[in-house]
């Protein structure tokens, strides 16, 4: 613990104050002394330049010039040795401790002989920030093998003196091996790529080739060498090589290490994972490592060059291995660590490089890339260098300039000088980590933020200073605040050079973000707090949308500023002043419709303007099974670009209408006060009384919900959820609010603000009044549209404020209420963190999760002040508030956008599609239960991509804001779904899903959100009692105390119920294996007759000939796989399995599943079928007896061998299974689904014993499971896509390998509605959290696992939000990326409005009304019947329509009587007439096929023989009908869906007519269901692509267009089930 504290006080601490400079013991004193000097350089040469020399540009330019020219040197050498290390050649050189004299190569002679050597290299994982002292701090690699060791070993004398030698430097060279591992692991030096951690090793041949010329004199190595060679020379057929890595454990892998003694051992992998391990304690190998201590060095790349005389340290020549696991702690106790670490080491060989210096010249260095990278950070490329030199240039000019300027006097001088060296420091030795990194290990954008502010903070002071003297702006009075003033800019200057002067504390405690954070937060507040914009999710889209905004606010402003500019008539408004207020309505209500992501438009835009671009990244993932969601996000973002191409023009022309018409000029008296008053009882109905007597304790009084939905008295959810009354009052109130009172408001505000500013013309500045009016009004309108639950209580606050309170402050309405938009934004901000803090250190409910939390509480009190000026400060900058190391003490952390995490970071699930067959097979790497359980987080998240936007709009998760959080809590899942960008009907969300079974402290906070408080009877100390449906004093006075709260207790969603079986207890007795194997004889024989290459099989010859000896009489196969316990066709006399036992139990199947075949096949039991079922049922059992090892009578190796199975690894090992590889389908089509199919209905016995007696009823049941069911291997990518595409069941069995348990469960998946609970937690709780988190693990390196900032706390859900942190902060075991959920996809809120108006929408719609129009008309005129009477049949509207039944495909039997059938129901009005079409929701019927001929044409003359037409779906698009006065016919005119001068029936020259579609625009699949024009033709073809099959309800809300093909498949019609 002290030594870790010291390491954060010297690299976090005192590096952070400094820029980056500190003392590191763990360094050589060369990286010392260079970091020291350096930055003493770079603080004293500013300094004395100043004091000395007289102030001018000269020294300025002097000194800027000089430190250039450092930067440059420094940085060109760090770059030219950084690629030597890449790309140079290695150069050896001997320094011989034995005084041998120096031998060097010629330069350029590559051929050089050598001298083998002792290489010893630190390595380890490439990992961030490991703990200091893990374990594999002290792994050692191995020391050299010994390739020409032995024919040197006559020559003792030498052998013994370096045996004294290593005896004499064992004790000092061991101490120093353990400080190189100290060193190279501890964190401070990032991780160089194994690429340049020495030179590969040679291979083992030539040791191999002279083993027999060595093996006389083996005798005399040390005894480790000995043991190598033993191993050499005894296993002629062994591959000793030495271990790439250190996980290779291949046969004769060879690793080296230090054992916890700290004795050196080697180990040498055997067949089957054994091994042999080197005996110790022998006085040969303690020489032998003696000698090699003393030639090791403190760094990684040094090589040792032993005398010849110990040349013969060859054999082996190792490469540097670690071994995990291997911990060495071998530090002597009596010697401090400090003075261990800093020991030299003696005169040791180091490898040279060639560095080239000129063509043809180098020279040769003798350097290490590690020691490179602990002296200096690496810049990886030209750029890179040039920007760190023009840097350190800007920062020198900039600084001394300001010093020039005499802003700095007395000691302020050095604090400034003291800056400028922190900043040029950092560009060559940066913090890592530093306070703000969001991430472990290197980060090489941190190094320039320092640099970077400082750049930015000097010419702010330099341009507010010029500002305050020139004066080149008149003082602006804004709310009593002189702007603009001398002092103003003064002020100014003085607050940025006193923050300029703090910048060591500012970075120690990480209040500024890395610059790319920093630019994304600033482009996202001034886009949603100065434009009304939405979040922002990444730095390009807050480019994006912040550049859209200005588009829109430079084109709305010339409209603004030249409808002011000229005189107003009284009582009158300008034409111009209307097209400004037109279109500043419908662009904010087209922004507001559209995401700040770009990426989903572009891809659109890609796919019209250039195809082959889209063509080629399909056919790159055709390898892969598609996934539907990009083109339905397409298909939305069009739905609405359409949508919003026909609204924007409505919006437009109705505003001007209503601006001309002078309304607001001549009520402005009395009109504002009576549209504030609507606004807010409005508001105050729609989102306070309103969710709150639907929340699940309504004002934490009552214990029930007054407002409950249909599914909260229901113990299991069956359906999906009912639109209640109250949820669509909700959402019509909200569309009043958005779309009605609130665009009066504002422009009513515009009228009156504009008409003043006209009028008084002198009193205001034109140009300035021009751009406040369209900023704001572009900002409050968007706002408006984009979250209205918080725009009700900014308009009181408001009136009251400007129009009661303080009248004389008032700018005008718009400015007052954009002034308190922004106020409020940040109060409620400060009110969310107070709430926090107060719940966090509330002392009745403290949870101390260690001794520190204790010790911290009693001391946060006396800081109640300074804490409370810490939330006034990070709510203004939005700023996360965190407690440090989880206690009571909170700090202010750096800002941060809404999407708070920096990196893109989301799951990646492992499975046979991204992992090596052999770790399938063998080790199975994604078998652990959070990598398979994962997939059930992935499709919530489909499913919320779907609902989410329309279930906030209908009020199911009450009031919501961008970044509010909320965790949905089941019986397994629980995840917290973080709300990011809130749009006018779009959200995008991130969903993060925890631990099936997590935690303890988990566990305990899930409790917590699920249980009820309605049983809670206590008062103070005693139990009196509560009110029926009223909760007691203590539930209502905790509730209150909590950072989140229950807002529904059902919330409805589709999801997958999950029931696990043990698999052993199914199979437990031999006969339940009995009826599995029989089940499984079963189901191969059913693949087998319903493959479709049967007679294929059956005729080849190959597999008859290898099947010919099994018809012999007394033929029968012995093999010891099969017993009698499990077979049931077993032939005791022969002891095996024959074809006459296989026949007297199989053959009625057999001929069964024959007879259902459409062909006949020979089905007697000598013929070719039989015999085929009978050697694929005895190979499938071989396989499944070789996978459980021969079927051993326990249990485990059963559940092996058929979990081997069911994932597909058929391993034929008898060569009497060969002939199955003629045709590999089948063991893929035949054998492989039988093992599936066999444990289904093995699963299925236990239900009902006597199902499947019947061979009907089993031949139905397997067909039906396969047509429904879906079994698969959970690692194998189709069962990914059918859990997306949302298939009813899945079935599996996994493996579950624990650290407690190892057991086999077959999982059954079905597909229905789930019930969640929904928690809405305190955003600023999570937001502080979080950050508490990424500074306690990043920054201070706590790798406790038991912490005490992630125990229970109920109140805050500590644990929890904790564990959602991104990987490897927390621990969740799915994180969706960012998905946008659009409110076109909900399916009831789609039914509710109608669907997206359309042109195409709009046109269907005019002629579906002068169709109706026409057929009443004319049933008036010649019946004196009434309208309804000839439409539906005296129905009205969707009602009728829905009541008649649906037709089915065409058959001969509705086909032949074509002619004489009734007209079919033409469509109604419907009760809610819409745009879109799509009426209520209600499916129409499908229409009769074929249509009615028309008169005066001549019947179609039927073909008898004619079978049933081609399957054609029949839609709307079919509809044709003629005015019953027979006076016109739609199907025969042009225009719009006309058939162009076609003729109306029959097709000429006996083929189908070509066709034209009808007109759509709207792309809507729920459009067009009952408003294509009609057609005569009997064989025209459906032109809806929309329209589904026959006997399929068309035109549902919310369908989503499917091509043909995914209509057919049976696979996808649980896709067809779900509709967006």
């Amino acid at each position: 613990m002290g030594s870790q504290v010291l390491q954060i006080l010297r690299q976090g601490v005192w590096a952070s104050l400094t820029g980056g400079w500190f003392f590191d013991p763990h360094q050589s004193t060369f990286s010392n002394c260079f970091h020291l000097y350096v930055w003493i350089f770079l603080l004293t040469f500013p300094f004395l330049l100043y004091m000395v020399l007289p102030p001018s540009l000269m020294v300025a330019s002097v000194y800027c010039l000089v430190v250039a020219v450092i930067f440059a040197t420094i940085k060109t050498v760090n770059y030219r040795l950084h690629a030597m290390f890449d790309e140079g050649e290695i150069v050896e050189k001997r320094n011989s401790t034995l005084g041998e004299p120096e031998e060097e190569p010629a330069q350029g002679d590559n051929n050089a002989l050598r001298d083998p050597g002792v290489e010893m290299t630190v390595f380890r994982k490439v990992s961030s920030t490991p703990p200091v002292r893990c374990s594999s701090q002290h792994s050692v690699f191995g020391f050299n093998q010994v390739s020409e060791l032995l024919p040197r070993m006559e020559d003792s004398g030498p052998l013994r003196a370096a045996e004294e030698a290593g005896k004499r430097d064992r004790s000092s060279s061991v101490r120093r091996t353990q400080a190189i591992r100290r060193r190279h692991n501890a964190g401070s030096n990032p991780t160089p790529p194994a690429s340049v951690m020495g030179s590969p090793p040679s291979s083992l041949q030539e040791a191999q080739r002279g083993r027999a010329a060595s093996h006389s004199r083996a005798l005399t190595l040390p005894s480790a060498l000995h043991f190598a060679s033993s191993l050499l020379l005894t296993r002629a057929g062994a591959n000793v090589h030495e271990a790439c890595t250190f996980d290779d454990t291949s046969e004769g892998a060879v690793h080296y290490f230090y054992d916890e003694s700290g004795v050196r051992r080697s180990y040498t992998f055997g067949l089957a994972g054994g091994g042999y391990e080197n005996p110790v304690g022998q006085q040969g190998e303690q020489a032998a490592n003696g000698a090699w201590d003393r030639h090791s060095h403190s760094s990684s790349f040094h090589s040792a060059d032993v005398p010849e005389v110990a040349g013969g340290l060859n054999l082996l020549q190792p490469r540097p291995v670690v071994l995990q696991g291997m911990q060495v702690r071998r530090v002597p106790l009596e010697i401090p660590e400090e003075q261990t670490l800093m020991e030299e080491a003696p005169p040791r060989a180091q490898h040279s490089y060639k560095c080239w210096l000129f063509p043809g010249r180098w020279t040769s260095v003798r350097y290490e890339r590690l020691a490179l990278l602990a002296l200096l950070d690496r810049t990886r490329g030209l750029l890179e260098n040039i920007l760190g030199v023009g840097l350190s240039s800007l920062v020198a000019f900039l600084g001394y300039l300001l010093l020039l300027k005499g802003f700095f006097t007395d000691i302020w001088v050095f604090q400034f000088c003291l800056v400028i060296a922190s900043c040029q420091y950092s560009l060559l030795k940066s913090v890592q980590p530093d306070a703000a990194s969001p991430m472990h290990g290197h980060n090489w954008v941190i190094a320039y933020s320092r640099p970077v502010y400082f750049c930015i903070c000097c010419l702010l002071i330099w341009l507010l200073d010029a500002l305050g003297s020139a004066q080149p702006f008149p003082p602006v009075s804004l709310y009593g605040l002189t702007l603009f003033s001398a002092s103003f800019f003064f002020c100014a200057r003085d607050v940025a050079t006193v923050f300029t002067l703090c910048f060591p504390f500012v970075f120690l405690l990480g209040l500024l973000p890395q610059v790319n954070t920093c630019l994304m937060y600033l482009l996202e507040q001034i886009d949603m707090h100065g434009f009304g914009g939405t979040a922002a999710t990444s730095p390009l889209t807050a480019v994006f949308s912040l550049s859209r905004s200005l588009l829109a606010a430079a084109l709305l402003y010339g409209f603004c500023l030249g409808a002011i500019k000229t005189p107003w008539p009284e009582q009158h408004v300008p034409v111009l002043f209307s097209v400004f207020c037109g279109l500043l309505v419908a662009l904010s209500y087209h922004l507001s419709r559209q995401s700040s992501d770009p990426t989903v438009l572009w891809s659109l835009i890609r796919s019209k303007l250039f195809p082959e671009l889209e063509e080629r990244s399909l056919e790159t993932a055709r390898a892969e099974p598609p996934d539907p969601l990009p083109d339905k996000m397409r298909q939305s973002v069009r739905e609405v670009l359409h949508s919003d191409l026909v609204m924007c023009v409505v919006i437009a022309v109705l505003t001007f209408a209503v601006s001309a018409s002078t309304v607001f000029i001549a009520l402005k008296s009395v009109l504002g006060f009576v549209l504030y008053a609507l606004a807010g009882a409005v508001g105050f109905f729609t989102h306070y009384l309103l969710p709150q007597l639907r929340k699940q304790l309504p004002w934490f009084c009552l214990s029930q919900p007054v407002l409950k939905p249909l599914e909260y008295s229901q113990y299991e959810v069956r359906g999906a959820a009912q639109v209640m009354w109250f949820e669509k009052l909700y959402a019509g109130l909200q569309c009043v609010e958005k779309y009605v009172i609130y665009p009066a408001v504002v422009l009513n505000a515009l009228t009156v603000d504009a008409h003043t500013v006209v009028s008084h013309p002198d009193k205001f500045c034109l140009y300035c009044r021009a751009l406040l009016m369209t900023v704001a009004g572009l900002k409050l309108l968007r706002s408006a549209f984009c979250c209205p639950p918080q725009q009700y209580l900014t308009l009181a606050f408001t009136v009251l404020l400007f129009h009661f309170d303080y009248p004389r402050l008032s700018q005008g309405f718009l400015l007052d209420y954009f002034l308190m938009s922004l106020l409020c934004s940040k109060l409620w901000d400060l009110l969310y963190k107070l709430r926090f803090v107060l719940t966090y250190i509330a002392p009745w409910q403290i949870t101390w999760g260690s001794a520190f939390h204790a010790f911290a509480q009693p001391f946060a009190v006396p800081h109640s002040a300074m804490l409370f000026v810490q939330a006034l400060l990070s709510a203004l900058f939005s700023t996360p508030l965190n407690p440090l190391l989880g206690s009571a003490v909170f700090i202010m952390s750096y800002a941060r956008p809404l999407k708070f995490w920096e990196r893109d970071y989301n799951t990646k699930r492992v499975d046979h599609s991204n992992t090596r067959l052999v770790t399938q097979l063998d080790r199975n790497p994604g078998a652990d239960d959070n990598n398979l359980n994962s997939i059930f987080y992935e499709h919530l998240t489909r499913s919320l991509q779907h609902t989410l936007c329309g279930d906030l709009v209908l009020g199911r998760w009450g009031n919501y804001g961008p970044g509010d959080c909320f965790v949905l809590a089941s019986d397994y899942l629980n995840a917290l779904v973080h709300l990011i960008e809130v749009g006018n009907g779009l959200v995008t969300f991130q969903l993060r899903g925890l631990e099936f079974r997590g935690t303890y402290c988990q566990q305990r906070e899930v409790e917590a959100i699920t249980e009820g408080v309605e049983e809670d009877e206590g008062c103070c100390c005693c139990e009196p009692g509560h009110l029926p449906r009223v909760l007691s004093f203590n539930a209502a006075f905790g509730q209150r105390w909590l950072a989140w709260e229950v807002t529904a207790s059902k919330y409805v969603l589709e999801g997958y119920s999950i029931s696990d079986n043990n698999a052993a207890s199914m199979l437990q007795v031999f006969d339940l294996r009995k009826i599995l194997i029989t089940y499984y004889v079963k189901s191969i024989i059913y693949y087998v007759s319903r493959s479709p290459k049967l007679e294929a099989w059956l005729g080849h010859e190959g597999i008859a000939a290898a099947l010919r000896p099994v018809r012999a009489p007394g033929y029968a196969d012995s093999d010891p796989t099969f017993s009698l316990s499990v077979d049931e066709d077993y032939d005791l006399r022969l002891s095996g399995l024959s074809l006459p036992s296989f026949c007297a139990v199989h053959l009625e199947w057999i001929q069964y599943c024959a007879s259902r075949r459409t062909q006949p096949v020979d089905q007697d039991w000598n013929s070719p079928l039989v015999t085929l079922c009978f050697g694929l049922c005895v190979l499938g059992r071989r396989a499944l007896g070789t996978a459980s090892h021969s079927m051993s009578a326990s249990l485990e190796p059963f559940l092996y061998g058929l979990h081997a199975l069911f994932k597909g690894d058929f391993r034929i090992t008898s060569p009497r299974d060969e002939w199955v590889f003629a045709d590999m389908d089948l063991l893929h089509r035949v054998v492989a689904p039988g093992v599936r199919m066999a444990l289904k209905l093995h699963q299925d016995h236990f239900t009902s014993p006597d199902e499947y007696e019947e061979p009907a009823a089993l031949y139905d049941a397997i067909a039906a499971n396969e047509e429904r069911l879906v079994i698969s291997h959970e690692g194998d990518p189709a069962w990914r896509s059918a859990i997306l595409s949302n298939t009813p069941s899945l079935l599996a069995l996994r493996h579950v390998l624990d650290d407690a348990s190892d057991e086999y469960k077959i999982i059954m998946l079905n597909r229905r509605h789930l019930s969640f609970r929904v928690i809405k937690v305190n955003r600023e709780c999570v937001r502080g959290l979080w950050a508490g988190q990424q500074q306690e693990l990043v920054f201070l390196r706590n790798r406790n696992p038991e912490r005490g900032s992630i125990q229970n706390a109920k109140q805050a859900l500590r644990n929890m939000i904790n564990s959602s942190c991104d990987q490897p902060l927390g621990y969740p075991i799915y994180v969706s990326p960012l998905t946008t959920s659009l409110a076109g996809s909900h399916p009831q809120l789609r039914a509710l409005w109608g669907g997206p108006v359309s042109l195409g929408a709009i046109a269907r719609w005019l002629l579906h009304s002068w169709e109706r129009l026409h057929k009443g008309c004319g049933a008036g005129c010649n019946s004196g019947g009434n309208v309804d009477d000839s439409d539906c049949g005296g129905g009205s509207g969707l009602t009728s329509l829905s009541n008649n039944p649906p037709l089915a495909h065409p058959t001969p039997e509705n086909t032949a009587g074509g002619g004489e059938q009734p007209l079919p129901p033409g469509p109604g009005w419907g009760p809610r007439p819409s745009l879109s079409g799509s009426g209520d929701g209600r499916p129409p019927p499908l229409l009769q096929w074929p249509p009615p001929r028309l008169p005066g044409l001549p019947p179609a003359s039927p073909t008898p023989t004619e079978g049933p037409r081609p399957s054609r779906p029949p839609g709307p698009g079919l509809l044709c009908s003629e005015g019953p006065s027979g006076k016109w016919s739609l199907g025969g005119r042009k225009g719009l869906g006309g058939s162009d001068g076609e003729p109306a029936s029959g097709s000429p020259k006996g083929g189908t007519p070509k066709s034209q579609a009808p007109l759509d625009l709207s792309l809507s699949p729920d459009i067009s269901t009952d408003a294509s024009p009609p057609r005569a033709a009997q064989d025209i073809p459906c032109l809806d692509s929309s329209a589904p099959e026959s006997g399929t309800p068309t035109g549902a809300p919310g369908d989503w267009p499917a091509s043909a093909e995914e209509r057919e498949s049976p696979a996808a019609q649980p896709l067809l089930d779900h509709q967006y």
